[in-house]
């Protein structure tokens, strides 16, 4: 479909974003890891009649500009607020795959008034992720990060020995062997998990947040994906009636054709 472009500041960073849509409603749309802001065209076709969807490149992704600096959660807020009144609107709409969640989950954190539902795609940042904070977010953590990244060698041959004994299984052994094969899917993860690092949802606030205001979350989940479990998203749900699961006979990769109608109709009920 058509769509303009153009850069939205976020903290230090310009982030690139793709407008489509012509309808009075906002939805800001963050795709998942190594992809862009083309993977909502399909979505934005059935909404274009009543949002504008800004479909953001997170850091270091497709088009956006990005130095060392970090994306916190404050800037989210400020970049979700210049968007607002760009379209002069008082609610914003959120949608995130994968990675994209977690960057939703985490403005529910911080600016659940002014969000008027979300939608949350095979959503990282559903629970505390206490290695992902470990290696991103402490000193020993970050070194030993960075030392992997780097050297990866013997470190996939420690997790290879880890599969042969059987304490990792098939998918988590091809999953970290793919982050660290070549040195190009190496380096930009070292850019990228350092720049998202202070995007770590609290699980009590968030929880807090949707609970005192009502806020609708949809929550569509794989069955059979085993990067994002679905029980993380049936504990995020827990003793929240305004959140809703929906779990599909699918992968990781949850918004295809198939289930469109249903993410549409979530987000203009």
């Amino acid at each position: 479909m058509r769509y303009s472009s153009g850069f939205v500041s976020a903290g230090k960073l310009k982030l690139h974003y793709r407008k489509m849509g012509h309808g009075p409603k906002l939805l800001i749309a963050f795709h998942g890891y190594g992809r862009d802001g083309t993977i909502f065209e399909p979505l934005a076709r059935h909404l274009k009649d009543v949002y504008t969807v800004y479909a953001i490149d997170l850091p270091h992704h497709g088009q956006s500009e990005c130095d060392e600096s970090r994306l916190e959660k404050h800037d989210l807020a400020a970049l979700a607020g210049h968007l607002a009144r760009e379209m002069n609107v008082e609610k914003i709409s959120l949608a995130g795959y994968s990675l994209g969640g977690r960057v939703c989950v985490s403005m529910i954190e911080v600016m659940p008034r002014q969000i008027d539902k979300v939608v949350l795609l095979a959503s990282d940042g559903l629970k505390f992720n206490p290695l992902h904070y470990f290696l991103t977010n402490t000193f020993v953590g970050s070194r030993l990060f960075r030392n992997v990244l780097t050297r990866p060698g013997k470190y996939i041959r420690f997790i290879n020995w880890m599969k042969d004994r059987k304490w990792i299984d098939a998918h988590r052994h091809s999953f970290a062997v793919w982050y660290l094969q070549t040195e190009s899917t190496r380096a930009f993860l070292l850019k990228v998990w350092p720049c998202l690092r202070k995007l770590v949802p609290v699980p009590a606030k968030v929880r807090a947040a949707i609970k005192k205001y009502e806020l609708p979350v949809y929550v569509f989940m794989g069955a059979y994906d085993k990067v994002i479990p679905v029980k993380l998203a049936q504990g995020f749900k827990r003793n929240l009636k305004s959140v809703h699961l929906y779990v599909l006979q699918k992968g990781h990769r949850v918004m295809d054709s198939d289930t469109l109608p249903q993410i549409t109709k979530c987000l203009l009920h």
